[in-house]
């Protein structure tokens, strides 16, 4: 007869009870079997805490918990068999396990616990995923081990200390340009007349000194990381396929962690391919790391806090390997630095091939992403509700069974944060009311519409749940972050901030769960583009001309000298046709920050030459001619400054219209919009809202409208358009 299924004795709310999972001792291959213990957090009690990916919820097999049986899924089941020894009994908490996943009650009282249970924990295991290993091992071999391989690395404590001044002019060196004397370096940066220091070329002096503990580097570790350069400087290592796929896929695991411990070390990206670029060891360490950042555990709501809540290193389990959460971080979130900044590692970057550059790319994303995270809650302070909307963008791509997650399974890193937001986990609230709530809060705390700024792919299941103008905060289009979408908006003033009716909930209408916002009708759009999509096989130049046919400015066609009615004075048509492909705003890098970051001011005239200067010079070479093209000075500009100007042209419009359209209003107006724009949608201004929004009539009421999203609409970007202080020519709309 076959164990029976597992019953839950119910948890005591009062004691701050929660169960804990001992995971017995036994062999490999043998059946996991365990015990539940209830136990209060009050009384501090020792054990180790999980967090993995549930995986798919139909693929199962069975454990013994208490005699009975539990359906885990197959990626839970797995991480346990990486976590149990032969000998030792291992005492865990385990969220599937741990919680009676039937009974909402209980389980929001536990999900509201979560971040204690986290902090508390003696250690935390992040099960990434199995790394492929096991699929080359005989069952029959696997089945000999009491317990399964384990390959250790090790986080040094090396302390990277960024700085703008060249180290070696305060402090002692080593041979390898490692700082000895950190104290009276750290020393030199202090100045009670001058806090700051000057900038040095970054091409000439490193981003940071690097200073290593006295009794130096891990010694194995060091010693895979010159097994794995000696592997790339050896022309015969794996040319005719002598490896077994075992050895092979051991080797490049191997050495992605060797890159891993180079770039966490200070070391430059450059000093990790030792051989030559298509060698099978430097290949092969980069599609290790590609699959490590592909797995499905960077992608899911609840790990976040589950990394950043523990008081202590983090340990990671990828297969056989068992590594600190910090060095994978670390090596991640500081490989931008090598590419995007100065000049240490640029050329070695661009002789990359494309494919080895998005390997790369993909693993700094989420590494660079968590750490941003990490900084942000120790460094800023923020209302509640400022850090859970930041935290709720950072996390847009992330993934979560139940949609509520997305939000409940941020709740925990708020605990720092001052004014408590009137939310916490409750499963029996369903998720189209929470996140009406959470918008509304949003929109209250900030008085605002700036929520409503988003290029969400309103793809995510709960989408059809929503009214249009709640985020699903879920993935967006496009080149823009949201934090970039918010500095863009920030620059206009289409309905300026004054008196007015604040926007708030329908009641009493028989349109619930609308929004109600003053607004004014500026014109409806008659006329939209294709999507703008970068495409090696559409030139800049054919891009731009039709642009200039859309909007009837080409030439013979068109009058090269006629006005766009709606700046005042009037303006030439060219310079509102260049204003609007830009939004009226240029990027420049801002490296206030070590990394680099992306900011935008309103265009200058002196850009819309530059703008309107890249269409003549790409038209000419369209046809196979040179413009000549006088300086200031007197000089001819060179062909390096007519690329400059191009790129500088190109780079800004990618900025502004990716994923966008343009398009026309019946009165006229030259603007930009969501993709999702269309024929007979309307542009309206809001008052809370800075930009104007597109939104679309429906059926519901004359008065309803749906949000489309926000636009760029040239001549009333900066309030022309906006009713007076008594809002004259405003009304209530429904967003629904």
């Amino acid at each position: 007869m076959s164990p029976p299924k597992l019953k839950y004795e119910a948890l005591n709310p009062n004691k701050n009870s929660i169960r804990i999972l001992r995971l017995l001792p036994g062999r490999w291959i043998d059946d996991i079997q365990c015990e539940l213990q209830t136990a209060s957090l009050d009384d501090n009690p020792a054990y180790e805490a999980l967090s993995y990916v549930w995986g798919n919820p139909q693929d199962t097999g069975p454990i013994i918990v208490d005699g009975s049986h539990f359906q885990a899924t197959k990626n839970l089941m797995a991480a346990l068999r990486r976590l149990r020894s032969s000998v030792d009994l291992k005492v865990l908490w385990v969220d599937a396990v741990c919680i009676n996943q039937a009974d909402n009650d209980e389980k929001t009282h536990q999900v509201g616990m979560m971040a204690r249970i986290y902090k508390d924990a003696a250690d935390v295991h992040v099960f990434l995923g199995e790394s492929g290993v096991l699929d080359l091992i005989p069952e029959q071999d696997q089945a000999m081990w009491d317990d399964p391989p384990r390959l250790h690395w090790v986080r040094d404590m090396t302390m990277l200390v960024h700085t703008d001044k060249p180290p070696h002019k305060v402090g002692k060196l080593d041979s390898r340009g490692v700082i000895i004397d950190l104290p009276n370096y750290l020393k030199s940066f202090k100045s009670d007349s001058d806090p700051g220091y000057e900038p040095v070329d970054a091409e000439e002096f490193p981003m940071w000194a690097i200073w290593e503990p006295e009794d130096g580097l891990n010694a194995t570790d060091q010693q895979r990381v010159d097994d794995f350069f000696a592997r790339q400087q050896n022309p015969e290592y794996d040319q005719n396929g002598q490896l077994s796929p075992l050895q092979r896929l051991r080797d490049n695991q191997t050495g992605a962690f060797a890159i891993m411990k180079m770039l966490s070390n200070g070391r430059c990206l450059k000093a990790c391919c030792q051989g030559l670029l298509d060698s099978p060891a430097w290949t092969g360490a980069l599609e290790a790391l590609g699959h490590l950042a592909n797995l499905a555990w960077w992608s899911r709501a609840w790990v976040l806090q589950e990394a950043i809540l523990p008081q202590r290193d983090v340990n990671a389990i990828y297969g056989e390997i068992i590594a600190p959460m910090g060095l994978i971080e670390d090596s991640g979130a500081i490989l931008p630095r090598h590419y995007e900044r100065g000049d240490c590692c640029k050329r070695f970057w661009n002789s990359l091939p494309e494919d080895q550059k998005r390997v790369l790319q993909a693993f700094a994303y989420p590494m660079g992403q968590l750490e941003g995270i990490r900084e942000t809650l120790s460094i800023i302070k923020m209302k509640q509700t400022e850090m859970l909307k930041y935290l709720l963008d950072k996390t847009r791509f992330k993934e979560a069974t139940d949609p509520r997650d997305k939000i409940y399974g941020l709740l925990g890193l708020l605990n720092n944060c001052d004014d408590p937001i009137d939310l916490s986990p409750d499963y029996n609230l369903p998720a189209k009311d929470l996140y009406i709530k959470v918008a509304l809060q949003m929109i209250t705390f900030s008085q605002s519409l700036s929520i409503l700024h988003q290029h969400e792919l309103r793809s995510s299941p709960i989408m059809s749940e929503l009214p249009s103008w709640v985020p699903t905060w879920g993935p967006t289009y496009g080149s823009f972050t949201p934090f970039q979408i918010g500095e863009r908006t920030t620059n206009f003033r289409a309905w300026p901030p004054g008196p007015g009716h604040l926007p708030h909930l329908a009641t009493d209408t028989p349109y619930p769960d609308a929004l109600v916002v003053q607004g004014k009708l500026i014109s409806a759009i008659t006329a939209v583009t294709p999507l703008m999509t970068k495409s090696p096989d559409i030139s800049f130049v054919s891009i731009l001309t039709s642009l200039e046919t859309f909007f009837g400015i080409d030439h013979p066609t068109g009058d090269p000298f006629a006005s766009y009615p709606f700046t005042s004075p009037p303006k030439p048509v060219t310079t509102s046709f260049a204003r609007t492909l830009l939004t009226d705003q240029i990027y420049e890098l801002n490296y206030a920050l070590k990394a680099g970051q992306v900011v935008f001011d309103r265009a200058y005239p002196g850009d819309i030459k530059m703008f309107l200067l890249a269409g003549q010079i790409l038209r000419a070479q369209e046809v196979g001619q040179e413009l000549v093209l006088i300086l200031p000075d007197g000089t001819v500009m060179d062909g390096e400054a007519k690329d400059h100007v191009v790129r500088f042209a190109e780079e800004n419009f990618w900025y502004a219209n990716q994923d966008r359209v343009f398009f026309q209003t019946e009165e006229g107006h030259f603007g930009s919009g969501p993709r999702d724009t269309k024929v007979g949608d309307e542009v309206w201004i809001v008052l809370g809202s800075l930009v104007p929004l597109v939104l679309r009539p429906v059926t519901q009421g004359e008065e309803c409208r749906e949000l489309v999203g926000y636009g760029y609409v040239h001549g009333i970007m900066d309030g022309e358009a906006a009713p007076g202080v008594e809002g004259e020519g405003g009304r209530e709309v429904y967003l629904v």
